[in-house]
């Protein structure tokens, strides 16, 4: 059983984590919060010598809290880089020059994706003034793009804009994601409007960090010719992930392995073990022993952090790894929870938005998950085998953490991999042969190349049958539960189930048995509220998808999508997060141009009409054939302008009045701004998907249900 005072540096954690959560989520500026907190820690300095009676033993323990809760807010708050004095935000609205250098590693996908920091800025290249800032620009796949290194200086001609909304529903927030990055704005640069100035900028050890791993990254594509070993390899070894192809990262993902390929506390840990089998075969001993082996089993283990990039989860390891070591050479001995307490606190110092990084998150959660729960598993279900002991670890270490994460998987990734389980013994021990053997490899190519060519040839076929096995897992009946949506709200009633629940076992406590009951059964009430809600669900969405049309029509429980040729990618990537949070499994789809109407029982799609419960449309689309001088005056409630038809909206709205117009987001920018031109000297209300993001829109029946009017 553990006593409070034996984790004091987690009970210090929780109200600076408070801290920097509420001061995220406020987003307010408290006036005089920095004399506040500098006037509270000079009164607890003077305060703490001091002796008090025993019933107001809480009263200086209050006092710490409420500091450390302060100093959490005005910490996070300080973090955001736009209130910086000399920001360029603050500056002329009309800056198109920019000078800055490439603060980390260049990533490449479709477009070449650059973090710089700006130095100075201007409207023209003669008139650059100081400023500071972070902006993310986007550069064309090119040979100079290509050859961007961290520390390079640039000079880019662009409008920089501020990083955008999602344009759908429930995606992934990328600007959120960036905002926690601490970049706020973006730019799309061409391919003549940049240039390199100068190179070697930057911390050197950055410098060196992404030389090595440039290095090792050509080392391991002389070995590794195929594109799915090679990632997979670059993955493991430098925590390199570019160059995973997004049917790998899938399969990873629905066989719960993608752990495996994220550089974290595992890998960190396998390197621990190997560096220490090395150095205890040096016949030091005593303090010099005690001493040399710390300090270069750190060397090593930062070395290997910041060439795998420094991530959170990394960071996570290495510090918790370096607490450990320090206490260890000290002949301190600390518990777990106090090391996890005091990592996290040093990690949030650095830097407070770490704790909104999934990575982050899920590396503690695992952590957690694995020191609470498998010892308990470990004495309620021994081995069964003395020889099979360490692969019955591997279980339980995998259920465990699986345990810890699964709130925050269900709620970033809306799936659980059956087996995980299976897939765990498969990347576990393959990573661990394959990451001290990988640096074996490293080190042979520099000695023996002979040597190394046999290696690489068995590290080859290593990776090549763990991905056939991987993919062979992903393929098995029911390998993984897709469409499951919980909410952030849901998530902390998970854990808070699952933290009271190990505390009644941990303490055999009854009332905290009942507290974890009454969670799961608020959390079983959250899920049945917001069923019955889906089931009165009338709502139609016209998604953002550049030069394609795709509507999805909600009803009850059926689902209906109206699509043109979307790739299945595509379709996908805009609407598959919206129709897990609306409950929808089965789905019916229609044609883009059907031969003959399409009745169900509340939808009647007959192009160019379109009718839902009581809501009419019309889509016009591709030609002016629907405006002919035959065509009947019908009144509708939305018209939908499509394809850049080429029609004045006064003439549309001639034949359809209605009480909104909708531009999709097949048409041109420059033609819409002509149509909404022609609603603004109209007075009718418009959307416009591509500048606005997706249109949704209930029905009257479901509005009535919420009892408002549209």
């Amino acid at each position: 059983m553990i006593h409070p005072r034996q984790v004091p540096f987690l009970r210090l954690f929780l109200p600076w984590l408070g801290g920097i959560v509420a001061g995220s989520w406020l987003n307010y500026e408290v006036p005089g919060i920095e004399y506040g907190l500098l006037s509270g820690m000079f009164a607890l300095l003077f305060l703490a010598p001091r002796q008090y009676a025993y019933r107001f033993r809480w009263v200086y323990g209050s006092c710490v809290f409420v500091l450390l809760f302060g100093m959490g807010y005005w910490h996070v708050r300080q973090h955001d880089e736009r209130r910086q004095q000399m920001h360029f935000s603050h500056g002329s609205q009309h800056l198109s020059v920019f000078t800055g250098i490439v603060y980390d590693a260049p990533s490449k996908r479709a477009r070449i994706k650059v973090p710089l920091r700006v130095e100075s800025a201007g409207p023209t290249a003669d008139s650059l003034q100081p400023c500071a800032g972070n902006v993310l620009i986007f550069l064309p796949v090119t040979p100079e793009a290509e050859a961007l290194r961290y520390g390079d200086r640039l000079w880019v001609r662009v409008a920089i804009r501020p990083t955008e909304l999602p344009k759908n529903p429930h995606v992934f927030d990328y600007r959120q994601y960036l905002h926690y990055q601490n970049i706020h704005y973006q730019a799309f640069v061409k391919d003549s409007a940049f240039g390199v100035l100068s190179g070697g900028h930057g911390q050197w050890l950055w410098r060196l960090a992404f030389y090595w791993r440039d290095e090792l990254l050509e080392v391991l594509r002389a070995y590794f010719p195929n594109r799915d070993e090679y990632a997979v390899a670059s993955a493991l070894l430098v925590g390199y992930k570019g160059d995973l192809s997004e049917e790998l990262r899938t399969t990873y993902a629905e066989t719960g392995s993608m752990h495996a390929l994220a550089v974290s506390g595992t890998h960190v840990g396998l390197m621990y073990a190997a560096f220490l089998f090395v150095l205890r075969r040096i016949p030091w001993r005593g303090n010099t022993r005690r001493w040399g082996e710390t300090s270069l089993v750190l060397v090593g283990i930062w070395a290997f952090t910041l060439l795998t990039g420094a991530t959170a989860s990394v960071l996570r390891a290495s510090v918790m790894f370096t607490c450990y070591l320090m206490g260890k050479a000290l002949r301190r001995t600390a518990s777990i929870w106090n090391i996890l307490g005091a990592s996290a606190f040093i990690l949030l110092w650095l830097n407070p938005w770490f704790l909104f990084d999934a990575g982050f998150q899920l590396s503690y959660a695992a952590v957690a998950g694995i020191v609470a729960f498998y010892p308990v598993f470990r004495r309620l279900a021994p081995s069964p085998h003395k020889w099979a002991d360490e692969c019955w670890s591997i279980l339980l270490i995998g259920v465990a953490a699986q345990l810890g994460t699964l709130p925050l998987s269900l709620y970033y990734f809306h799936q659980f991999p059956v087996y995980f389980w299976l897939a765990g013994w498969v990347v576990v021990i393959g990573g661990a042969v394959f990451l001290w053997s990988g640096s074996v490899l490293v080190l042979l190519s520099a000695t023996f190349p002979a040597l190394a060519e046999w290696l690489g040839w068995l590290l080859y076929h290593l990776l090549w049958g763990m991905n056939r096995v991987i993919m062979g897992i992903q393929q098995l009946p029911g390998s993984v539960i897709s469409g499951i949506w919980i909410t952030v709200w849901e998530a902390l009633l998970l854990y808070l189930f699952i933290s009271l629940f190990f505390g009644a076992m941990q303490f055999r406590h009854a009332r905290m048995l009942l507290a974890s009951l009454a969670m799961l059964v608020l959390f079983g009430l959250c899920r049945l509220e917001r069923q019955i809600r889906q089931f009165g669900q009338r709502q139609v969405v016209m998604y953002h998808q550049n030069r394609h049309f795709l509507l999805d029509f909600f009803d009850n429980t059926r689902h209906y999508i109206w699509a043109d040729s979307l790739a299945e990618r595509q379709e996908r990537f805009a609407a598959q997060a919206n129709r897990w949070a609306h409950g929808t499994r089965a789905s019916m789809r229609i044609s883009a141009l059907p031969d003959t109407p399409f009745i169900s029982q509340n939808l009647l799609i007959n192009p160019p009409f379109l009718q839902y419960h009581n809501l009419k449309m019309v889509v016009l689309s591709g030609n002016e054939a629907v405006l002919s001088p035959t065509t009947s005056f019908v009144p509708v409630d939305v018209l939908i302008l499509s394809e850049n038809i080429k029609v004045r909206l006064s003439d549309c709205l001639k034949r359809f009045p209605c009480r909104l117009v909708v531009f999709d987001a097949t048409n041109s920018p420059w033609r819409i701004e002509r149509w909404k031109a022609e609603c603004r000297e109209s007075g009718l209300p418009f959307h416009d998907v591509r500048a606005n993001g997706a249109w949704q829109m209930q029905t009257e029946q479901a509005k009535a249900r919420k009892n408002s009017d549209y």
